[in-house]
């Protein structure tokens, strides 16, 4: 596993502090800090996007924020993907008494999820990559 994107973006942080900008220079600096946004945040967003695109509705992705929380509250990672699915499957189903739709809403919302963690993964790749050439070529 790889560090989130986030931690990678406050490590570079360090190295400039420590350093100086000019070890880094600016271009560099901004484009590493815009990619850690963009995928730091992917987990956010992408899954809410993943069951929106689906038709999930903001009851279902309510509800799938909450069974999250009690899922990672009761087993991290495993726990948080089942709270959200599950959540959105009830929170769908409350509202369309169809469980076809409800499946299909929990399982775009799962598909954003993973989606999610590999532009997390391609995102920290890429941090790293270009600090790498940017710190061994200064």
């Amino acid at each position: 596993m790889i560090p989130g994107t986030l931690l990678m973006w406050a490590a570079v942080l360090i190295y400039v502090l420590v350093n100086g900008m000019a070890a880094l220079g600016w271009p560099i600096f901004i484009l590493l800090t815009l990619i850690a946004l963009a995928t730091g945040t992917a987990d956010l967003w992408m899954p809410l996007l993943g069951a929106k695109t689906v038709g999930a509705s903001a009851r279902g992705l309510i509800y799938g924020t909450i069974g999250a929380i009690i899922g990672t509250v009761i087993a991290p990672l495993l726990g948080t993907l089942i709270g959200y699915a599950g959540g959105i499957l009830l929170g769908e189903y409350q509202k369309s008494r169809d469980w076809q739709e409800a499946l299909k809403a929990s399982m775009g919302g799962l598909a954003g999820w993973g989606l999610a963690t590999a532009v997390q993964v391609a995102g920290g790749l890429l941090i790293l990559i270009i600090f790498a050439i940017r710190a061994l070529t200064v």
